[in-house]
């Protein structure tokens, strides 16, 4: 009997101590509806200042990829990185992903897998469109 209520004290704890970050997370900005308009892939730059390329240091493999994104009247660069050479096919351009922008960070919900894909911004610029300079 002892072993039971204490097994419910701790189950009450932990679900009340997780109960405000769930609310907080709900409380947050919605996803919004954004078109991939670009993708590259990034390549590294080396700072090696030597003569000879031979005698430059090893270059750790990296998977990246710049994601350009329409969201409203803007578009937001992201890097995609991964640890291996793999991008996902909702990263294609002219395809509508939902997108939610806090901060510098994207966080992108693919349609097909229930994560979402958290991307950096490294550059933003506003779009010259008819519809965007009307709204201003």
């Amino acid at each position: 009997m002892k072993r039971r209520l204490l097994f419910f004290g701790v189950m009450s704890g932990v679900l009340l101590i997780g109960l405000p970050a769930y609310s907080k997370e709900a409380a947050e900005q919605g996803y919004q509806p954004a078109t991939v308009v670009s993708v590259e892939r990034y390549h590294a730059v080396s700072n090696y200042l030597g003569d000879n390329p031979a005698d430059a240091p090893l270059q750790a493999r990296e998977y990246a990829y710049d994601i350009g994104i329409r969201l409203d009247c803007k578009v937001y660069v992201g890097r995609y990185q991964s640890a291996i050479n793999y991008l996902p096919s909702a990263f294609a351009p002219n395809k509508s992903v939902d997108v939610r922008l806090h901060k510098n960070v994207l966080y992108i919900s693919l349609p097909d897998d229930d994560w979402d894909v958290k991307m950096g911004v490294v550059g933003h610029r506003r779009v010259k469109d008819e519809a965007c300079v009307a709204g201003l």
